[in-house]
């Protein structure tokens, strides 16, 4: 290796050979998104930039993703330099190439930077997917080169024995024996294959795993240890071994008792002292592997099954689905045959089996379990704040499994208290009709499961004590609407007797009272008359819902026209000035809105000051609401007021000021609301006031 080499290796054992990777990664892709700001502040367009910035930045993020995954290969550290250095010549080289050519007389790279930064990075990936496979070739190569170092030990140690024992056949019976002993005591497989896959040498490992004999292993031929389906790749892998000098191959050894364990196989091919060539290799059992792996697309089904039931429990009302989803999932996902959901009664002492799979058709919404037994496990479970598990019920000394899970056979399972433990719903649990022994993370899956069922069924509880609660404040409020709307009925009456004996006395005894009766005489003629207006107001007030018509498109414009002409003797004795915008369509119930901008415009010239009053109604759209707005110039509205007008029998300003029965802004808000809609007011005492509400755009409404 020349010495430029051995210091570029030197170099980047030094520094970091993933470290290298790595930063060119970060380097390309900060380049990326350097260059793309950059471009789009000069103006260049999107899809140009974004196919630069793709060929720029995911051989950066491929760059990055292979200095962590160089780490999880099976790849020996010592050849990370040279992952790394190929890396490097890879843009080195291609840097050059491209500043070779640019430098030519003539010739030139269109957009050099551009090119610069793509090539390079795009030469930089093919430079690691080079040196990755170099450095895997390698690994491999050195792993073989060990194993085969071994077997070359073995055969020149077992070559020194036939020479020490040419003279002596005792010496070379001793030797044999070592020879022998030594490959026995590997405990991986040795094996020596003929061309013709029959099985030529064999350490006692190989009859320790698969059970065979000896005398029948030397009948077999390398296929017939194996499956029918992994017999077509072990045959390829031995043609590939003599054709080649080496092979690889993986698959599951077939026991004689027929279990299967999953082996790693190398060979590599030697010659005879007959001048035969022979396949030599080694067996590996890589079980521990596999399973790790089942293990982690265990948790992967997992997790995702718990996404999915939180996803449902979320989007869905009905509790009975997701109870069955649940317990499908946990059985399906366990690989266990039954799952169960079971419901505590009231008193605390039964579990009723509500939900569940595999269990015998009628069980499920009929069978009961004790909840109190001493004995019991249901009860055992209640009595405990986490999971428990069972690997084997006719071992268990804790409990006894109740006539529901023994007549079907149950061995195992893991049972959970779904609910908290000081008040618990009931228990979720999973079984399976054979010992079993279940992880960590089983067991979290089934606590999680029950948690998510847990959420649900409070969430179901608070929703239906949320209903009841509405449905009594419903009734509630509509006995307080009968209630007033007979109190202010039941009123009228007394109230007419009251005004028609006034009117009498006014007519008939008018010329006989002073000025001071008079005076008193109509005090109490004006009090009855407002009484009349409030028991009016009262009444429109009781009456919003059960009084108002459906709902239709209603021309705003067409309402206030009507206002207007309601108010026409208010306007033209107050000398009022109204200006309007061009007025929306909205949906409502159109004499409930004429109500409503009657009181408001009523209210705006009442309150208008010494001044004639100046109004002004405006509009304004926020998606598919309409934002009505009237403004007045007059007195204003206290700041400490502005909370309480909107109830009843409270006035914009002090009974003193006006002769307003302080319904009209609270039967505003009642209406407002019935459609919906929201009631505000802004206003700054001496400057005026803005009434606003909003209503919904009627459909068809383009504005």
């Amino acid at each position: 290796m020349s010495s430029p080499v051995v210091f570029l290796r030197h170099v980047l054992s030094v520094v970091g050979s993933r470290r290298v990777i790595g930063t060119l990664g970060i380097l390309y892709l900060t380049l990326a998104v350097g260059r793309a700001l950059a471009e789009f502040a000069q103006g260049v367009p999107p899809v140009s930039i974004a196919i630069i910035g793709l060929l720029i930045a995911t051989p950066g993020a491929l760059l990055l993703y292979g200095a962590h995954w160089i780490s999880q290969a099976d790849i020996d550290p010592e050849f990370y330099p040279d992952i790394a250095g190929w890396c490097l010549a890879g843009l080195g080289a291609l840097a050059g190439v491209l500043l070779l050519y640019h430098i030519q007389p003539g010739e030139s790279v269109a957009r050099p930077l551009s090119s610069l930064q793509i090539l390079t990075a795009l030469s930089s990936v093919g430079g690691l997917t080079v040196g990755i496979y170099d450095a895997l070739e390698k690994t491999r190569t050195r792993q073989l080169e060990q194993r085969t170092e071994e077997l070359e030990e073995v055969q020149r140690a077992l070559e020194a024995t036939v020479a020490e024992s040419k003279n002596a056949n005792d010496r070379l019976e001793h030797y044999k024996t070592y020879t022998g002993d030594m490959l026995d005591a590997i405990d991986d497989i040795l094996y020596v294959l003929a061309r013709d896959g029959t099985v030529k040498r064999w350490n006692t490992s190989l009859c320790e795993v698969t059970g065979y004999a000896k005398t029948e292993i030397s009948s077999m031929s390398i296929g017939t240890l194996f499956d029918s389906a992994d017999q077509e790749s072990i045959a390829e892998a031995v043609d590939v071994g003599f054709e080649t000098g080496s092979t690889q191959v993986e698959a599951k050894l077939r026991t004689k008792d027929g279990e299967r364990i999953p082996y790693e196989f190398v060979a590599s091919t030697l010659e005879t002292p007959e001048d035969t060539t022979v396949l030599a290799g080694i067996g590996r059992d890589i079980s521990e592997n596999t399973a790790h792996e089942q293990e982690l697309k265990q948790r992967a089904r997992q997790q995702e099954a718990i996404s999915d039931l939180g996803q449902l429990a979320l989007n869905t009302d009905d509790l009975e689905e997701l109870m069955y989803e649940a317990t499908r999932r946990v059985a399906d996902i366990m690989e266990n045959e039954y799952c169960k959901v079971l419901a505590l009664d009231d008193e605390g002492e039964e579990l009723l089996l509500k939900h569940g799979v595999g269990w015998k058709e009628g069980s499920v919404g009929t069978v009961t379990v004790s909840a109190v037994e001493t004995d019991s496990q249901a009860a055992y479970t209640l009595e405990n704040d986490h999971p428990i598990v069972v690997q084997d019920l006719t071992t268990e000394t804790r409990f006894h499994g109740p006539e529901l899970l023994t007549s079907h056979g149950v061995k195992s399972g893991i049972s959970t208290i779904i609910g908290s433990f000081d008040e618990p719903w009931g228990i979720l649990s999973t079984h399976d009709t054979q010992p079993r022994t279940f992880t960590e993370a089983d067991v979290n899956f089934v606590q999680s499961v029950a948690n998510i069922l847990a959420e649900a069924i409070e969430r179901d509880r608070y929703h239906r004590d949320l209903e009841r609660s509405i449905a009594e404040l419903e009734e509630s409020n509509e006995r307080l609407e009968q209630f007033a709307y007979a109190a202010s009925h039941d009123l009228q009456e007394p109230l007419r007797m009251v005004s028609s004996y006034l009117q009498l006395i006014e007519q008939r005894y008018a010329d006989d009272l002073d000025e001071e009766g008079l005076e008193f005489l109509e005090f109490a003629v004006d009090g009855a008359d407002r009484m009349r207006s409030m028991i009016g107001g009262l009444l429109d007030y009781s009456r919003v819902e059960t009084k108002g018509n459906p709902f239709e498109q209603v021309d705003l414009t067409a309402v206030f026209e009507e206002v207007y002409a309601d108010l026409q003797l208010t306007i033209e004795a107050s000398d009022a000035t109204i200006t309007t915008e061009q007025l929306p369509t909205v949906r409502g119930d159109p004499d409930q809105l004429r109500q409503v901008f009657q009181n408001i415009l009523e209210n705006a010239i009442n309150y208008s000051g010494a001044e004639p009053p100046n109004i002004q109604i405006s509009t304004r759209r926020r998606g598919d609401t309409w934002i009505v707005s009237v403004h007045d110039e007059g007195i204003g509205i206290a700041p400490e007021n502005q909370d309480r007008i909107f109830e009843v029998f409270q006035r914009a300003a002090d009974s003193s000021s006006s002769s307003g029965t302080g319904v009209g802004l609270a039967l505003c808000k009642r209406i407002i609301e019935r459609h919906e809609g929201e009631i505000y007011i802004e206003s700054v005492p001496g400057e005026g006031t803005t009434v606003s509400v909003t209503l919904s755009a009627a459909d068809d409404d383009g504005k």
